[in-house]
C-alpha cells in the first residue's frame, strides 16, 4: 500500500486505503499507527517488532491487524498456523484480527474441464431425450441413474487444506483432470425407485 521507490504514498493516503480497503471509517487505523509500521520496516527490513529489553508491552490491534492483513495481502493463500510462526502471535490473535479486517476463508472449487464440443454435445443429448421422451412417457422409468466419485490417492488437491483469505469472494477454481492413474473410483446406481 505505501508503493515503491518515488512512487510511495504519503502515510494518510495509506491510512485511507487501508480503511478502505479493510475497514470501515470509524474503526479505521490511526496515522501514527501506520507511520510506525513503515518506520520500523525501513529500519529493520521485517515488519515484527523490534525485541525490546525488560518487560514486553502489549500491541495496540490496529498494529497487528495491519502486520496481518499485510501478510494475507502479499500471500492470500497462507496458512493461519503459517502466519502464526511469521508473525510470532498466537493463531487465535491471527483469526481475530483476520475478522477485525473483515477477510474470510474461501475454498477452492473443483470444475470439470470442458471441451470445445462439450457445448453442442449436450444440446444434442437434451434434443434426444425430449424426443424419446415424447414417444414414450415413461421412458425415464427405465433409465439407470448412477454417478461416480474419485479419490486421488496421491493426495493431489485436498480442498481442506486451501484457503484463499480475502475480504471478497474469489471465486477459486481448478480444473480437474480426471485421467490420472492413481485415484480411486466408487460408483453407485439407482434404478427406478426399487433399491
Amino acid at each position: 500500500m505505501r508503493g515503491w521507490r518515488d512512487r510511495q504514498r504519503s502515510y494518510n493516503e495509506v491510512r485511507r486505503l487501508f480503511n478502505e480497503t479493510f475497514r470501515d471509517q470509524n474503526n479505521g487505523i490511526s496515522k501514527s499507527t501506520v507511520e510506525r509500521t513503515i518506520r520500523r520496516f525501513e529500519e529493520t527490513g521485517i515488519n515484527r517488532n523490534r525485541p525490546k529489553s525488560g518487560k514486553s508491552r502489549s500491541e495496540t490491534r490496529e498494529e497487528r491487524a495491519f502486520e496481518v492483513a499485510q501478510a494475507f495481502v502479499e500471500n492470500p493463500r497462507l496458512s493461519v498456523s503459517k502466519a502464526s510462526q511469521e508473525l510470532e502471535m498466537s493463531q487465535t490473535s491471527v483469526r481475530r484480527n483476520l475478522k477485525f479486517i473483515n477477510f474470510h476463508p474461501y475454498k477452492i472449487h473443483l470444475v470439470q474441464k470442458l471441451n470445445e464440443d462439450d457445448f453442442d454435445r449436450r444440446n444434442e443429448f437434451c434434443d434426444i431425450m425430449m424426443t424419446r421422451i415424447d414417444q414414450l412417457p415413461n421412458f425415464l422409468f427405465n433409465i439407470a441413474f448412477s454417478d461416480e466419485a474419485s479419490f486421488e490417492i496421491n493426495g493431489n488437491v485436498n480442498r481442506h487444506n486451501c484457503r484463499f483469505w480475502t475480504d471478497e469472494n474469489p471465486h477459486w477454481m481448478r480444473e480437474a483432470h480426471t485421467q490420472n492413474p492413481e485415484k480411486l473410483n466408487v460408483w453407485a446406481g439407482i434404478y427406478n425407485n426399487t433399491f
